[in-house]
């Protein structure tokens, strides 16, 4: 039995290319050939207005940790920021909407992992006025690098090397 043909075999919508925060488009779901022209793939336009699209964003600076989140579709009353363990839950939800095409409802869960040396007693969180989440962290202080001095004992050697 012959094998289906590689090149009528369907590429599904892939979930890399899915992102929760925009509305539906009406490209269809399955594109014949990702590679060629003029089917460019959804994922690859999202580059070049990827803060348009619900990204986040970390960084560690010298004194400081923090977290940008896009979650401009959601009030500050539907956004909630949890920290437990050693993770910090970002939790955004709302009911259904009606927009250009309907209803829509949505939801979204990201949990960041505190690095080492951060403190998670001084957590704050700010909402921007364009929509971005600004999580903080102070880091602990571990102190400045200090030489530790090296102490010899007299007598014999406790082991041989």
């Amino acid at each position: 039995m012959k094998p289906y043909p590689w090149y009528r075999r369907a590429f599904p919508h892939r979930l890399s290319d899915l992102s929760l925060a925009e509305p539906l488009t009406d490209w269809p779901l399955i594109w014949p050939f990702p590679w060629s022209f003029p089917w460019i793939r959804p994922s690859f336009m999202r580059w070049f207005n990827w803060p348009d699209n619900g990204h986040s964003e970390m960084c560690i600076e010298k004194d400081r940790y923090i977290i940008h989140v896009d979650v401009k579709f959601f009030s500050p009353e539907e956004l909630s920021v949890n920290i437990g363990d050693e993770f910090i839950t970002v939790n955004g939800k709302h009911e259904g909407r009606q927009d250009d095409h309907g209803f829509v409802s949505r939801e979204f869960l990201r949990k960041y992992r505190l690095p080492a040396g951060v403190s998670s007693a001084d957590v704050n969180a700010n909402l921007s006025f364009d929509g971005i989440l600004t999580i903080t962290a102070p880091r602990s202080c571990s102190g400045s690098e200090r030489p530790i001095p090296v102490s010899c004992e007299d007598g014999t050697p406790k082991q041989k090397m």
